[in-house]
């Protein structure tokens, strides 16, 4: 039966025997809905009706609509076969055509919004209509956890093309409405399209329609963990990064991202561009503090974080930078000039003499 992640709604449950118990729940506009599945339960093609059931398993559903209510439970009988108990308004009716009519309905409702059977239905969608009709079948879900489980599905068939995987995410990423399953989304699809030069952007653009500074981070954070980005991938991520609303939250990735950008200077440009749009000093300065983490940071490497520091507009968040970068100077004619540049832009005669301070102890003579 199906597996769920990201669940809210829809839920499994396990009773103590160990059978699963599957229930979705709907309201709207006076009607309610409740559908549970115990154990495995195998549908028709067309969902009308089941095709099979355990000696332990069964289908509830409840649907009252205004004056009218329906129930259904469907179970095992003693010879093997399906017993379908129905009743309309309290009275048990035959199990007719339109009986079949309305469970069809109910249980493609809750195929669509609720992820019932999902996998089982993908893999049938697939094996008749292909990616495209999978494709189709995704603009009528509803629910942004089916979304997923369709999503992820198809990223798993075989001989999918960039244009249509391009399609999909473009869909998904207009279609769901929480940043939160958003950015599961991206996460899930990131071992695909972070490694593909011709389905990075279409990534990117997904990433910036999560509004949540948090979750766009946490997408981008988990990016970085990934082997071997290519440097188009990182150059992205840097300018995602730039684009964050939080400067906490920006800080914090370019920290997590510092050391994979210090070595080479396109992207170190790209890091430092994308700090210079902090707002706050002091996350500003957290984040240069961050790169400064490699014992074996290279003379242009140092030279560029101090430089950057002279945006900095605190006098003590500036100093405080200064010192700490001391611990990795040498005698290179290039950071010279960056810490003396730096160190005359403070106005703060206290803060000044914190600097000269440390420049005295490195044998760092100066005239300010």
């Amino acid at each position: 039966m199906l597996g769920v992640f990201l669940l809210t709604q829809p839920a499994w449950s396990q009773e103590k025997s160990g059978r699963n118990t599957w229930t979705w729940n709907h309201s709207d506009d006076g009607r309610k809905i409740e559908v549970k599945v115990e154990s495995k339960v195998e549908f028709s093609n067309d969902y009308s009706d089941v095709a099979t059931i355990p000696d332990d398993g069964a289908l509830r559903i409840y649907d009252s609509r205004g004056p009218r209510t329906y129930r259904l439970v469907v179970t095992r009988d003693a010879a093997g076969g399906l017993r379908r108990d129905y009743s309309v308004d309290g009275q048990s009716r035959a199990f007719d055509a339109e009986g079949r009519s309305w469970l069809r309905a109910v249980l493609l409702q809750a195929v669509r919004e609720g992820g019932l059977d999902a996998r089982n239905r993908v893999q049938r969608i697939l094996k008749e209509r292909g990616t495209r009709g999978l494709i189709e079948e995704m603009a009528y879900i509803k629910g942004d956890y089916v979304r997923l489980i369709y999503f992820e599905e198809l990223l798993q068939a075989p001989d999918v093309s960039n244009r249509d995987l391009k399609g999909a995410l473009r869909n998904a990423s207009t279609s769901i409405g929480s940043d939160y399953e958003r950015a599961q989304m991206l996460l899930q699809v990131g071992k695909i399209f972070l490694v593909n030069k011709d389905l990075l952007p279409e990534w990117f653009q997904a990433v910036s329609k999560i509004g949540s500074a948090y979750e766009r981070a946490r997408v981008l954070s988990s990016a970085l963990k990934r082997d071997e980005l290519s440097k188009e991938a990182l150059v992205g991520i840097a300018r995602a990064a730039a684009s964050l609303d939080s400067d906490y939250e920006k800080s914090t990735l370019l920290i997590k991202a510092a050391e994979s950008y210090q070595g080479d200077a396109e992207l170190r440009a790209e890091w430092l561009s994308a700090v210079h749009t902090i707002g706050s000093d002091y996350e500003h300065h957290r984040a240069l503090s961050g790169a400064l983490k490699p014992n074996e940071i290279s003379v242009d490497a140092l030279a560029d974080l101090v430089e950057s520091a002279t945006r900095i507009q605190s006098d003590y968040e500036k100093a405080s930078f200064l010192i700490e970068a001391m611990n990795h100077y040498r005698n290179q004619p290039r950071l010279r000039t960056a810490f003396m540049n730096v160190a005359r832009t403070i106005n703060s005669e206290y803060e000044r003499g914190r600097v000269q301070k440390r420049f005295d102890k490195a044998d760092f003579s100066s005239t300010w």
